[in-house]
């Protein structure tokens, strides 16, 4: 096939990787580069041989483009998606999709009427050990589900971190803090592998850094039918783990570091329960499922984006994807600072009310140094 012509736009830190990583694509190629940073546009033109432009919108225009990749901080994500999906061009969106879910609602709008794609960089969906969960999920192994637990506290960030950028840390320029920058590709996860809740309530804390947003989160999750959940993510906690446990009916799907366990019962849940002697206990036995090693990563993404658009395939993750990540964030954003339970899908309004607040308490904050810059639930 011949390769899609992508622009690349936003030349930080993942947008010059995505330029090394994805340089030897035979389906897709990067033709040009748009960032505010005139210097950032030189060094890439200079060693890549791509077009150069300042601003995104003139990449767009330019005519060099089928596709863009959009590689900036996540506020500027629905402008560019949406003026590019106008000009008929095919979008490929960094994690999360969005600050708020109408932008995302926006975007996957504006890519709809204009017969476009718009991908998602959920690149997490790619490793072998969660396409395998998906399997055994799907073929339903461990049965229907009635818990999903999430824990993700191997973010760690030192406060050097939140100080290398202005926009790091705060509700103008990210919109929150762990749920919203490291976690995005975890709450995939926890919503591809087991559903997407109908109800949060959240606790969040500016546990020690020192930062506008929070940067440890707990909550409950109800999926309803009797279905729930809990979710712990962090980026002030060492040493972190990464694990995901899902339990249904029939057994148990445990996630962790990298490796994948099954349970299997020998009958249901509800029969052993039903069946059993006082003092019985359910049999069944632990299992290490192999999986197989196969290639993943952002390349891989853009290549299926790439597949999607030359010859339909499916791609990684969709703009819906996207949305059904980003859901959760702003709800546990909103119910751990208003301290109320908060349903899913999350009124639009309300939110946008809630941001505008947080992002003005912030701004007033910063004005009196002396009383600190540290915004937690009131």
């Amino acid at each position: 096939m011949e390769p899609v012509r992508f622009g690349l736009v936003g030349l930080g830190n993942m947008g010059r990787s995505h330029l090394k990583k994805e340089a030897g694509l035979a389906e897709a190629k990067f033709v040009a580069v748009a960032d505010v940073v005139a210097g950032a546009v030189e060094a890439a033109t200079s060693e890549y041989g791509l077009r150069g432009f300042a601003r995104a919108e003139d990449l767009i225009d330019s005519g060099e483009c089928e596709a863009v990749l959009i590689a900036t901080p996540h506020p500027f994500h629905p402008d560019i998606a949406i003026y590019a999906a106008s000009r008929g061009l095919h979008v490929l969106c960094e994690k999360p999709i969005a600050v708020t879910v109408r932008s995302a609602d926006a975007m996957i709008e504006a890519a709809r009427a204009n017969g476009v794609l718009l991908g998602l960089m959920f690149q997490t969906r790619t490793e072998p050990v969660y396409r395998r969960a998906r399997a055994l999920l799907d073929e339903g192994v461990i049965g229907p589900v009635y818990r999903v637990t999430l824990t993700a506290s191997s973010w760690y960030r030192s406060q050097a971190y939140y100080d290398s950028g202005s926009w790091r840390g705060t509700w103008s320029g990210e919109g929150g803090g762990v749920l919203m920058n490291q976690a995005p590709h975890s709450l995939d996860m926890l919503v591809w592998l087991g559903g997407l809740p109908t109800r949060v309530v959240a606790d969040v804390q500016t546990r020690w850094h020192r930062i506008e947003v929070e940067d440890t989160v707990s909550a409950l999750l109800d999926y309803g039918d009797g279905k729930t959940g809990l979710l712990y993510t962090t980026t002030a906690e060492w040493p972190g783990i990464n694990r995901y446990e899902i339990c249904g009916e029939r057994g148990k799907l445990v996630i962790e570091d990298g490796a994948l366990r099954l349970y299997r019962l020998g009958q249901s849940l509800p029969e052993e329960i039903a069946t059993g002697s006082m003092w019985s206990k359910p049999s069944g036995a632990w299992e290490d499922v192999p999986v197989e090693p196969t290639e993943t990563g952002h390349a891989v993404v853009v290549r299926q984006f790439a597949r999607a658009i030359r010859l339909g395939e499916a791609p990684i993750a969709t703009g819906e994807d996207g949305l059904r990540a980003l859901e959760p964030a702003n709800a546990l954003l909103l119910s751990g600072f208003r301290r109320q339970p908060v349903a899913l899908p999350v009124d639009r309004a309300e939110y946008d009310a809630f941001l505008a607040e947080m992002c003005a308490r912030a701004g007033a904050m910063a004005a009196r140094p002396e009383q600190g810059t540290v915004i937690s639930a009131q």
